[in-house]
């Protein structure tokens, strides 16, 4: 796939200007995880860069692409692109930028739920609206005499919930119940291929929703023909870590709590990686 390279300039600006560098493949079958390579000799080395794709006034970080180049050829996986919808990917850089031709995700269902490295494809039908529910964060406390609470509101508000009635036949069905017991994180995919009004460009559904899975359940549908099931399904929103990040599973206070001196500590030996990784609520109880 080709690719517009522009030097100090944005994207919407770098026309006319072609460079080998950044290939965008979709390999064959039904949503694949689309190929982003970033060759060798695209980006000087030692720049820190960013890949991204976007799509519809989208755009989103591709796992993996914020890094320090290191002169030697880049793979990635995004199986978060949006489906049946042109995208293009950037590779940015201080002072530099790259972009690929539009490329199109196929998949021929209906919509579409899989775990956010791709896998466990389930074809849905996606019912109703799209019912979304944003967590404001804020707790209000009655002071005695004063006619209003007072506000206490966190320096951010949450992305919130999701709420969606589907519809399954039964080899979907077993997926959906298979991808529903493993806890990971799940993407839900819009298609525009059945949405009028994303034919019309006047649709404002997210192409891609990422959340984990926090309420499902589900009862047998009226449909004769087959065995359909009805499920009510309920996420809350949430980002995708990047890869090699390690999230750490307490803070500081979690430790004073246990009493440990920083000599005992020391003698257990711990990597900073692995004490990161230590449930501390549970030392000691």
């Amino acid at each position: 796939m080709p690719v517009r390279r522009c030097l100090g300039a944005p994207a919407e600006s770098c026309e006319g200007v072609s460079a080998v560098g950044l290939v965008v493949r979709a390999p064959a079958g039904q949503a694949p995880v689309m190929q982003v390579v970033v060759e060798a000799g695209t980006v000087p080395d030692g720049a820190a860069i960013t890949v991204t794709g976007t799509a519809r006034g989208e755009s989103w970080p591709v796992r993996g692409g914020s890094r320090t180049w290191g002169g030697s050829q880049l793979v990635l996986g995004d199986a978060l692109a949006p489906v049946n919808t042109p995208v293009v990917y950037r590779v940015s850089w201080d002072g530099g930028l790259a972009a690929s031709e539009p490329v199109v995700r196929p998949w021929s269902g209906r919509s579409l739920l899989t775990e956010v490295t791709g896998g466990s494809a389930v074809d849905l039908l996606w019912q109703g609206g799209d019912e979304r529910e944003t967590d404001q964060r804020v707790t209000l406390h009655e002071v005695p005499g004063r006619p209003t609470p007072v506000a206490v509101m966190a320096p951010a508000m949450g992305a919130g919930t999701v709420s969606l009635t589907a519809r399954t036949t039964p080899v979907h069905t077993r997926g959906l119940a298979a991808l529903a017991a493993r806890p990971v994180p799940v993407a839900l995919f819009h298609n525009p291929r059945w949405c009028y009004q994303c034919q019309r460009g006047a649709c404002d559904v997210p192409l891609v929703t990422v959340m984990v899975l926090t309420s499902v359940s589900h009862a047998r549908a009226a449909r004769l023909d087959v065995a359909e099931r009805s499920w009510q399904i309920k996420g809350a929103l949430v980002s995708v870590p990047q890869p090699g990040t390690l999230l750490a599973v307490s803070v500081w206070d979690d430790l004073d709590a246990v009493g440990m001196t920083w000599d005992g500590l020391g003698a257990r030996g711990l990597s900073w990686d692995r004490f990161d990784r230590v449930v501390w609520q549970e030392e000691g109880a």
